[in-house]
């Protein structure tokens, strides 16, 4: 279904990876897709269940922060399978002290994984599916995300001898085979990049169209009482911008145009984009950090230390190389990045 939707005419690149993730019964994220080591992908709630601990920590901290209020409302976004919902209300479930209702919600557009979430979460109270973040009103929000931003539909833009062109894709018939091209870009779409890259110093550029409209409706929650925002994802913080898109086919890298509907489609996300519109929006970057310094703030060394000491060997060595993958700068502790938004400057660790 995907390729004859494709075939009918050029499609710019955003539309062909909405069409592959989104849009049909047949698109990667509307199917039955598996998580994890067995998947097309490991992200870090899979790898281990202390990754969200920590992220539990920093609720726990903000809780207190905002003095304790007797309801907190966490809502995820794209949150996947629901392993890190699962793993968060777990860990916050054994602080007692937590003497307040916790309100679960999910952003999840896929019909496929609300199911899967809703099996696994069957067993806590509390918890909501939204579809809109427009309808999502509350305060006391602490939005969290990991590895959304990198999932969105992005436009290529190329520069040529100082003209722009977009990356479309189409089908060629001769060959049978989808194929890029380029072909010179609007200049609507050229004004709005303009208003957050230079352009005379880039000559590729990568752009989700729907990022603004997204970190406004995240911004109009932010300046609602207590909420904050945090996300985690791979990507850099450049004024310069680099061909990042690549597809994910069980565990391993495929081309963008082959496995259609079958594999996951992602780019590095440029924080300084997301940084810039959140500007835009008057709130305040609390912190921009990699993940490793961020978990290593909250503990996670010692909590491994604690958690080491009741382990056999074959469990240890799990752990052991989870958490090194997790914190090591050459995997995931340096490539993946934490962004964290308040309406205020407000020092949480």
């Amino acid at each position: 279904m995907i390729i004859s939707k494709i075939k009918k005419k050029f499609i710019p690149l955003d539309t062909f990876i909405d069409f592959c993730l989104y849009k049909f019964k047949h698109s990667y994220y509307q199917k039955k897709n598996y998580f994890g080591h067995k998947g097309d992908f490991v992200t870090a709630p899979h790898i281990s269940s202390i990754f969200s601990e920590m992220l539990s920590i920093w609720i726990l901290l903000f809780y207190k922060k905002i003095n304790e209020p007797k309801e907190i409302n966490i809502l995820e976004l794209g949150p996947g399978d629901g392993t890190m919902a699962y793993d968060i209300l777990s860990s916050l479930k054994k602080f007692k002290f937590l003497e307040c209702k916790i309100n679960y919600y999910l952003f999840e557009k896929s019909i496929s994984l609300k199911k899967t979430q809703k099996n696994k979460l069957s067993k806590y109270k509390n918890i909501h599916w939204i579809s809109d973040l427009n309808k999502y009103n509350k305060n006391n929000s602490i939005i969290i995300s990991n590895e959304f931003f990198d999932a969105l539909p992005i436009k290529q833009f190329i520069k040529k001898n100082k003209v722009w062109f977009e990356r479309f894709v189409h089908y060629n018939n001769k060959s049978n085979k989808l194929e890029f091209i380029e072909l010179i870009a609007k200049k609507n779409f050229i004004k709005k990049i303009k208003k957050i890259y230079n352009l005379n110093i880039n000559n590729f550029i990568e752009f989700p169209t729907v990022l603004e409209n997204l970190i406004n409706n995240i911004s109009k929650i932010l300046k609602r009482k207590n909420s904050i925002f945090l996300t985690i994802d791979y990507g850099e913080n450049s004024e310069l911008c680099n061909d990042t898109l690549q597809a994910i086919y069980k565990n391993k890298k495929s081309h963008i145009l082959q496995n259609i509907g079958n594999s996951d489609i992602t780019y590095q996300v440029n924080f300084y984009h997301l940084i810039k519109l959140f500007k835009k929006n008057k709130l305040q970057i609390i912190d921009f950090a990699n993940q490793s310094k961020f978990l290593q703030n909250l503990g996670i060394k010692e909590r491994f230390e604690m958690a080491s000491k009741n382990l056999k060997n074959l469990e240890l060595k799990q752990l052991t190389e989870s958490v090194s993958r997790l914190l090591h700068p050459g995997q995931m502790g340096a490539l993946f990045k934490v962004l964290i938004v308040y309406n205020k400057k407000i020092k949480i660790i």
